[in-house]
């Protein structure tokens, strides 16, 4: 099976990641991969078969798209799979002219999805994300990330936190749509608790300022940009992981907070609901509710973290690379049969 990954930008973010681990795990499943992209991606891809090529301009500019026809006619692949919007309206310019089945990965929500109806096959990030694509052959696969061992950290030692404070975190671009907002609102309310915030963004210096119009800022840590490994120990050591935002593809976050073992609570994005039930999803925009909650769960935490057993367990089976990718596989299959 010759099977081609396609990236149309050159941004860094969880659909570069989803598709640099997925062409690794192929590769090992004795699939022969090849990725065409952009330059900067080469060393991602370093020990993989890599054709460079920006696919950033017009997804019609006639030039680029020659160029990707004369690889593609040149290279022979059983099956095309573009990554996202972009390269999959790129691909499917081109679906006339060349005879490899295409399937495509819609990872975020797109208002027009007339690439993807072209496509073989589409996989779709979360059922919410493909739900207005009307089409029969489409599925969900969740992402899925490595499962490594995370170091156990103190992190009332790492930053200086009291012993007696509950801590939060939350991980993520401090953007408006993440809306932390309404979770640096929600201290307010909230007695011996601290949160520590991971991430940078346009949307930093405005949430300092309301933490210190609050009064709330000696109660969170600011710690702007970290390895996803150093995240992933406060996610660790956190009690709680909250996720306030207004809309979410399907959110490594969640996947990586669960199989950390900690208790998450969510607004109803992507398909979280479905993931970690109704008693765990908070309204959106509403910083008193939040506060109630995680009081709530504060007071009763180890009735709560056990109530959480039966999901971590779901998403540390589920939730897997090794089990994305052969989800995926199998849609290869279906295509070339």
């Amino acid at each position: 099976m010759k099977i081609c990954q396609i990236l149309g930008g050159n941004e860094d973010g969880g659909l570069e990641k989803h598709t640099i681990e997925l062409s690794y795990e192929l590769q090992k499943k004795d699939i022969d991969v090849t990725i065409i992209a952009h330059e900067k991606f080469r060393e991602e891809f370093k020990g993989l078969k890599f054709i460079s090529l920006d696919l950033t301009k017009s997804r019609n500019n006639v030039f680029m798209l020659y160029k990707l026809y004369k690889i593609l006619k040149k290279e022979n692949f059983d099956i095309i799979h573009s990554q996202a919007n972009k390269a999959t309206a790129i691909v499917t310019n081109l679906k006339r002219f060349v005879s490899p089945k295409i399937v495509s990965t819609l990872h975020s929500y797109k208002k027009n999805l007339s690439a993807f109806k072209k496509s073989d096959y589409v996989i779709t990030v979360s059922n919410k994300i493909g739900e207005k694509l009307y089409i029969k052959n489409k599925v969900t696969i969740y992402n899925g990330i490595k499962m490594e061992d995370v170091n156990k950290i103190d992190l009332h030692e790492r930053y200086n936190i009291p012993k007696d404070k509950f801590i939060i975190c939350a991980v993520g671009r401090l953007s408006h749509v993440k809306r932390f907002d309404i979770l640096i609102s929600s201290l307010q309310h909230i007695n011996n608790v601290h949160l520590i915030l991971v991430g940078n963004g346009k949307e930093e210096e405005s949430l300092k300022k309301l933490s210190n119009k609050l009064n709330v800022n000696n109660k969170i840590t600011f710690t702007g940009s970290l390895k996803n490994e150093d995240a992933k120990e406060i996610m660790k050591a956190s009690k709680l992981f909250v996720m306030t935002s207004d809309k979410e593809g399907f959110p490594y976050t969640l996947i990586e907070t669960l199989c950390c073992n900690t208790v998450i609570i969510s607004t109803d994005v992507s398909d979280i609901r479905d993931i970690i039930g109704d008693n765990n999803i908070i309204p959106f925009n509403d910083y008193k509710y939040l506060s109630n909650e995680i009081n709530k769960i504060k007071d009763t935490y180890d009735e709560v973290n056990k109530e959480f057993i039966p999901i971590f367990n779901l998403a540390q089976e589920k939730f897997t690379i090794e089990y994305m990718t052969k989800e995926t596989i199998e849609i290869y299959k279906k295509v070339l049969v």
